[in-house]
């Protein structure tokens, strides 16, 4: 019986500990031009021995929300909400430049945290936290292992990507149909600085949802930095 590697890789990983539940954190947006970071906190709603049998063939697909397809991840989606417990958070663009986006994606994953509602009677347990990366939330108090690479090795930290990836690509697509922002085609590169998105700068200047800071410096990165950047 075909199995999926992530899953696994919690299963095994959780076994070395007891008295927790597990939850996995992850974030999208943290490298864009424009937009908020959003993060999700997700957790199986069952015992992940359930989800290693063949009842949920749909997650034999389960991955990194980079290597997927966004077929994929849309398919995905659905069944994710339906076998897992989740929490989204945000960072707007102010926290952002005020914060530096480090400190906003922790922001961001703190809110995600707070807003996790778990289904499962867990009362005697305790939360751990499996995070995305290799520095641990300051902002989150409980238990943390971080995972470099973890959305390519665990279940929790993939469906946390997905599902934070499938809501910002939605959230972007209604943002760019904006008046002010119809120029910059955030509905195809998410706001992430494509070649098309940073002529449109060129062209047009910058709205409330571009990060100034990070702007001027990919632009003086591209050596653009000549180029006259107007406030719209």
């Amino acid at each position: 019986m075909k199995k999926n590697k992530l899953i696994e890789f919690d299963s095994l990983y959780t076994q070395s500990f007891t008295g927790f539940y597990f939850i996995g954190i992850d974030e999208v947006g943290r490298g864009a031009l424009a937009g908020p970071v959003i993060a999700c906190a997700f957790s199986w709603k069952k015992k992940l021995d359930f989800l290693l049998v063949g009842s949920n063939k749909s997650l034999l697909e389960l991955n990194d929300s980079k290597q997927l397809s966004k077929e994929q991840r849309e398919k995905l989606y659905p069944l994710l909400l339906k076998l897992g417990d989740f929490g989204l958070g945000y960072a707007s663009v102010q926290e952002i430049e005020k914060l530096n986006v480090l400190n906003a994606t922790f922001l961001a994953m703190k809110r995600a945290y707070d807003n996790l509602s778990i289904s499962r009677d867990e009362r005697d347990l305790k939360p751990y936290l499996l995070v995305d990366g290799n520095k641990f939330n300051p902002y989150i108090n409980c238990r943390q292992s971080c995972i470099t690479h973890g959305d390519a090795k665990s279940s929790l930290i993939a469906s946390a990507s997905i599902i934070a990836k499938v809501y910002r690509d939605l959230l972007m697509r209604k943002i760019s149909k904006l008046k002010r922002c119809k120029k910059f085609g955030w509905d195809k590169n998410k706001g992430y600085g494509t070649l098309f998105h940073r002529k449109a700068i060129k062209k047009h200047g910058i709205t409330p949802l571009h990060r100034k800071l990070f702007v001027r410096k990919v632009f003086a990165r591209l050596e653009f930095s000549k180029a006259k950047i107007k406030s719209l």
